[in-house]
């Protein structure tokens, strides 16, 4: 169950594209359609919570005094290629009408999805309690004139990708906190990993172990029968769907194809990709697959550098080579956070050592230098499969 809930939250955060504050109000029936980027009156239905939980794990609830509520999708147009679908709950509390939504978008920073234009007149900024473990940066903004007030509020999960807004409409709005709105909205039984038991040390550490990295590996990368190919050329325009990305990439003693499911533009670099099938060719010169990759989110793009893959999350970074015939895990560093929000740090490696007793010191040293490894090294691009 744990890997088919992150897998979900990773094929949803393959992403591209965010709505930016503008300068005109948007209502919420002309809206921009992620799939194609041109207007349309109404793309929204109506859906479940439940139904809404789906399209967007690390979701959130209804405060408790709210009335109304009601929920609706706009769906992406392809769910290879994003933005990806938007989830939107609305509400009213205490005579205000409020609008929330989340939805998986590339880059690293805070978007608005809200749908509100307007010129602003205040803007805030701060940490939202609850959200993040209570380090999740927001930023707000507030309309004031003759025709009403308007707050609008902005998060965005960095390592899953995901960008929330949550607006508000009414007459007045002096003394109205949008932010403790936004904070009473955390539900963290619908967090990725709500239900995994955590009751120890070392299960929250399996979270992050290579075995549980690989298994996240193979749920997100796609599965594809190779038969029949006898050369990457023809395991790109035969067994590829439109959506899929491909790269080639160069290791240490390897040339290799990098498959993913899916890819997304980073708005700087080019097109990204966060997982990957890889596929080398055998003694025979045959292709065969040496196994599957995979970061936690947009933020952690696969990236290559002195012949090594990298793959990341706000929890781990793992360095990855062609070893006996598969790809593998060479180097890994973890964290684990306790509730104070102190991190306690792990290292593995492939070189034979024993590195369970390592300093947390010690091992943050190694994990900061993999990090650094990984932001000096080249993002993957890839190409993406239109057909």
């Amino acid at each position: 169950m744990k890997k088919k809930l992150i897998a979900l939250t990773m094929l949803a955060a393959i992403a591209i594209s965010a709505v930016a504050c503008g300068t005109k109000e948007a209502s919420q029936n002309q809206e921009i359609d992620p799939g194609n980027n041109e207007s349309a009156v109404n793309p929204w239905r109506d859906c479940t919570e439940d139904e809404a939980y789906q399209y967007a794990p690390n979701g959130f609830s209804a405060p408790e005094a709210a009335t109304n509520v009601r929920w609706s999708l706009m769906e992406a147009g392809d769910d290879n290629t994003l933005p990806g679908t938007m989830v939107q709950m609305s509400f009213d509390l205490d005579g205000v009408a409020m609008n929330a939504r989340q939805q998986a978008v590339a880059g690293e920073e805070i978007v608005d999805i809200s749908g509100m234009y307007y010129d602003w007149t205040a803007s805030d900024e701060g940490t939202l309690n609850n959200w993040g473990e209570g380090h999740m940066p927001y930023k707000s903004y507030r309309y004031k004139g003759d025709d009403g007030c308007v707050d609008v509020i902005c998060w965005f999960d960095i390592e899953l990708g995901y960008a929330y807004s949550l607006s508000a409409q009414a007459t007045d709005l002096d003394g109205f906190d949008i932010v403790a709105v936004a904070e009473q909205m955390y539900d963290p039984e619908k967090q990725v990993g709500a239900h995994i038991p955590d009751d120890s040390t070392s299960v929250e550490l399996d979270e992050y172990s290579n075995n549980s990295i690989n298994g996240y590996s193979e749920d997100a990368a796609p599965s594809i029968d190779i038969s029949g190919c006898d050369t990457f050329t023809q395991i790109v325009d035969s067994k590829l769907t439109k959506g899929m990305g491909y790269a080639n990439v160069s290791l240490l003693n390897d040339d290799v194809l990098l498959v993913s499911s899916g890819t997304f533009d980073d708005m700087e670099f080019g097109i990204n990709a966060i997982d990957a099938a890889v596929f080398a060719y055998d003694k025979d010169g045959v292709p065969c697959e040496l196994g599957k990759i995979c970061s936690a989110g947009t933020a952690y793009p696969i990236t290559v550098k002195d012949g090594y893959l990298y793959t990341g999350s706000n929890h781990w970074i793992c360095k990855w080579a062609v070893a006996d015939g598969k790809i593998s895990i060479m180097e890994k560093a973890a964290v684990l956070y306790d509730s104070e929000g102190n991190g306690t740090y792990y290292y593995e490696s492939e070189d034979g050592g024993d590195y369970s007793s390592m300093d947390s010191a010690e091992a943050e040293k190694i994990f900061d230098d993999l990090v650094g490894e990984m932001m000096d090294g080249e993002k993957v691009v890839f190409d993406t499969v239109d057909k």
